[in-house]
């Protein structure tokens, strides 16, 4: 009898422990193991994901509620909208970041998509940008840009994937479809270093080099355009060869090329072109207005 009494003590005590967590949860005091998220009188699955009120955000159903992307959204008096369509060499559309690149001042204009979209809209200021996509999860820094690869029908036999200037008008619209995925070779950065800039002039030293951050590349070449420039052609200076840069290093897939400057040389604009083994190429953006500077060593901060 006393046996069977503790018996029923232990079953009620542990009928108590699991009640409080179970009606915690009906109750809606915690959302931990949650099955599903509410948002404007829908009923969101676990994983799908919604745009944000502020248009360049998203959110994805978790079992603690919403988790949202933190894209700071821009877009003062004036500004205009880049749009367009968006793909994926899959079956499925990725959720991707889509991101203008204003190419006068670096900023960038980013969107949020959600896994299955097909277009973005970003508002931006005027401006020239280059316009690409990337998943948001992807380590690799790979970039799909609208580029001339795009604008030739996305076919086997156009070789150039230069990314593509985008011209934004004050209130303006353009169209860019960020969508070459294919490409081998990328450009991340062409630098003068070390350099002082100021006054959009790369200043540079005596023992500076060009310095490249590219991407699948098994050739980097750098070309000028000539200093003070040549009225006869200002909107479309010639450039001439300045030299094959060297492969010094390579690590988790980033390249680093790099090519000494030469002594008292001056250029409106410096520009890679980039070579993969497969034969496909493409143009960096361009580096404004690089000069020598007086000072024998640097002791500035490195552009």
């Amino acid at each position: 009898m006393k046996r069977a009494y503790i018996l029923f003590a232990i079953l009620v005590a542990l009928a108590v422990v699991a009640y409080r967590p179970v009606m915690t949860y009906v109750r809606g005091g915690t959302k931990t193991g949650a099955s599903s998220c509410e948002y404007e009188g829908r009923s969101y699955r676990l994983a799908e994901q919604r745009r944000a009120a502020d248009g360049c955000n998203v959110c994805a159903c978790g079992e603690n509620g919403w988790s949202c992307t933190k894209l700071a959204c821009r877009a003062g008096e004036g500004s205009g909208t880049i749009s367009g369509t968006l793909s994926y060499p899959s079956e499925a559309i990725p959720a991707q970041r889509v991101c203008a690149l204003n190419l006068e001042d670096d900023a960038t204009y980013c969107q949020q998509t959600v896994a299955g979209a097909t277009a973005y809209a970003i508002p931006a200021p005027a401006g020239e940008y280059f316009v690409y996509a990337s998943l948001e999860d992807d380590v690799t820094g790979k970039r799909a840009y609208d580029s001339e690869f795009v604008r030739c029908g996305l076919k086997a036999e156009c070789k150039d994937h230069t990314p593509v200037k985008i011209a934004l008008a004050p209130d303006g619209t353009a169209t860019a479809d960020p969508q070459d995925w294919y490409a081998v070779g990328q450009f991340d950065l062409v630098s003068v270093t070390p350099s002082r800039y100021e006054y959009l002039t790369h200043n540079y030293y005596p023992t500076s080099v060009f310095s490249v951050m590219a991407r699948g590349l098994s050739k980097v070449e750098l070309f000028s355009s000539p200093y003070p420039p040549d009225p006869a052609h200002r909107d479309d200076p010639p450039f001439s060869p300045i030299g094959e840069a060297s492969l010094v290093s390579e690590e988790r897939d980033v390249q680093t090329w790099t090519l000494p400057v030469p002594p008292g040389f001056q250029a409106m604009e410096v520009r890679a072109k980039g070579t993969s083994e497969n034969g496909e190429y493409l143009w960096s953006r361009d580096l404004r207005i690089v000069r020598p500077i007086d000072t024998a060593a640097a002791s500035s901060t490195v552009q």
